[in-house]
């Protein structure tokens, strides 16, 4: 069995500035600001949101803040366009990538949407909740989502359960390769956040699975997995 939390992605009419899961604004940071830098424009990264761990998905994580970067310059984007911070009111880690550099900025440039102009409106999003659910243990060679890009019908998953947005679970998996990554199978990983759609899309190609701009391709995924230990974080971008 594996433990999760699905959530709707809500837009806030105020600013978040509690500890809490979020996408969208500014870091709430719980130590020093470490805001990343995209390697090839040396510009501040897009700030994404922060995800923060619960003991009930994550044990012994301690107050634990894990927040997500990525280049605004790639689309659609891949995964060494990403970055990831982690931060105890203690410890900051950051991605194991020399090419990725730092700066102190408490402030920098975050999601938006796009007016029917064309023009972005800088919003901010909270979740809601759904119950702890148990996900039943599915091998990784029945997780495939069966996607014949049928334009009426969108996603087609063999294992429905495991879509929809999520921290916790195990993670859906489209790609077909013979040999998944190791994030996926490897029992030193846990899934911290997946953003997938539980089938179809909306308003010609958009996906239907979060409200802002973030180019993944043609019904891309997004997840990220964090190290059993708290202290490395991976992204990791499907398409199918």
């Amino acid at each position: 069995m594996s433990l999760k939390i699905q959530f709707q992605i809500v837009e806030s009419s105020t600013e978040i500035s509690q500890p809490t899961t979020k996408f969208g604004g500014q870091p709430v940071w719980f130590n020093q600001p470490y805001w990343p830098l995209d390697p090839e424009t040396r510009e501040q990264m897009v700030f994404l949101g922060q995800i923060y761990l619960t003991q009930e998905l994550f044990p012994n994580s301690n107050d634990t803040m894990v927040y997500i970067f990525f280049s605004g310059e790639s689309e659609p984007l891949y995964n060494e366009a990403t970055a990831i911070v982690i931060q105890t009111s203690e410890s900051v880690y950051t991605n194991d990538d020399s090419e990725i550099e730092f700066v102190s900025g408490f402030t920098g440039p975050a999601i938006y949407e796009l007016n029917e102009a064309r023009q972005p409106v800088y919003k901010e999003y909270g979740v809601l909740l759904d119950p702890v659910e148990d996900e039943n243990s599915i091998p990784i060679e029945e997780r495939y989502a069966m996607n014949d890009l049928d334009y009426d019908t969108g996603f087609r998953f063999s294992k429905p359960e495991l879509a929809g947005n999520k921290t916790g679970g195990q993670p859906i998996y489209i790609e077909v390769l013979t040999t998944p990554p190791e994030e996926f199978t490897s029992e030193e990983w846990l899934l911290l956040l997946q953003l997938a759609p539980k089938e179809g899309y909306w308003n010609n190609l958009q996906p239907n699975f979060y409200p802002f701009h973030m180019e993944l391709g043609e019904f891309g995924i997004l997840t990220v997995f964090i190290s059993k230990d708290y202290t490395q974080a991976k992204c990791y971008i499907q398409q199918p």
